[in-house]
């Protein structure tokens, strides 16, 4: 008997072997090649003392044989207490603002143990909704989301359910937020252009419906007043943060008197930029630009563009930190992480783009 299953072991190992690939095999598979139960597959996998020890080294080295990867994901799912598994939802993953902080935050959860599914929403609440079931039905330990702007009720209940942690935006949960403290540094990049003699300056933005483009809109009528400049004269356009949207925004810019533009958006920042060289205008000498986001960039045009240095890395660390605290807690009974604002602070690095009005 034993010999006939180590033959058919053979055969089918052969077979598997024979397209250049092992065929996708589970426990199911191997149990029945090995004529043994799956529970004695499962256990001896699982290092149980509870298969013989001969036994279990002749499952292993089949399972080795034939390929087998063990499913951490339904082992992970199987158990209620796992944190093997969490999500990062977010709106879009073609932008630094999104895609390095991502990729920083997956680094430093696998370092925990912790691996992480990433989820795209493309700024689309149904969406968002959707995708938050599936993560939430396949029993992940905990989630980091950067929301849309019309989040759903629904997605806010579910979000009640897990340690989550928002990122960039608020949704209005009762949860950690880690965002970059931007008011302050738009009141500082207005006041950058007012000091060089700038008085007609346009701003373009998020929309106020979402908590981080509010904030900035703040700052920047903050920074008019400051300087002595009337805050509703101000030429604003509010847009989804798309380079495309950026392009055609700063195009409506380009056709009023401004003399200087900000930008409070990162994929807004690549958009405007570009509208403005299609543009043929002069950077500095026909328009001061104030762009947002990730300077390594934006140093490489000609002149290097004055911008908001938005630390990224100091975002993601702050992020995982909240997040493992949060999945801590829930297992330790601890007190978690405290709802709320976690600011990390950006900079303006003024560069070549900003300078005096042309007389």
């Amino acid at each position: 008997m034993a010999e006939q299953s180590r033959r058919r072991t053979t055969a089918t190992t052969q077979r598997g072997n024979s397209t250049g690939r092992a065929a996708s095999v589970g426990v199911v598979d191997l149990a029945r090649e090995l004529g043994v139960s799956t529970a004695t597959v499962s256990r001896a996998l699982n290092g149980s003392s509870a298969v013989r020890p001969e036994l279990a080294e002749r499952i292993r080295a089949h399972a080795e044989s034939r390929g087998y990867v063990a499913n951490r994901i339904a082992r992970a799912l199987s158990a209620n207490t796992s944190r093997a598994f969490v999500g990062f939802v977010i709106p879009y993953v073609d932008t630094p603002a999104y895609s390095a902080v991502a990729a920083e935050c997956a680094r430093l959860l696998s370092a925990d143990g912790t691996q992480m599914i990433l989820t795209v929403t493309g700024n689309d609440p149904r969406q968002e909704l959707r995708q938050l079931r599936e993560l939430v039905a396949s029993r992940i330990a905990g989630l980091v989301i950067s929301p849309t702007t019309g989040v759903l009720d629904e997605t806010r209940r579910l979000l009640g359910e897990l340690p989550v942690v928002e990122l960039h935006r608020a949704s209005g949960i009762e949860a950690p937020g880690v965002f970059s403290d931007d008011e302050q540094v738009m009141v500082e990049s207005v006041l950058h252009l007012a000091a060089l003699g700038h008085t007609a300056i346009g701003y373009l933005g998020t929309p106020e419906e979402l908590s981080n483009g509010a904030v900035r809109l703040r700052g920047v009528r903050r920074g008019m007043t400051l300087a002595g400049l009337d805050p509703s004269a101000m030429e604003i356009r509010l847009r989804e943060p798309t380079r495309e949207n950026g392009q055609a925004a700063a195009r409506e810019l380009l056709a009023t008197d401004v003399t200087a533009l900000v930008v409070g958006g990162g994929s807004l920042s690549v958009g405007a930029a570009q509208a403005v060289w299609a543009d043929g205008r002069r950077v500095p000498e026909d328009l001061s630009l104030v762009v947002y986001g990730d300077p390594q960039w934006f140093a490489l045009a000609n002149p290097p563009l004055t911008t908001i240095q938005v630390d990224y890395a100091g975002l993601a660390r702050r992020a995982a930190e909240l997040l493992i605290k949060g999945l801590d807690s829930r297992h330790s009974g601890k007190a978690g992480p405290r709802p709320g604002a976690h600011l990390v602070t950006p900079h303006l690095l003024p560069a070549g783009s900003t300078a005096p009005p042309r007389s």
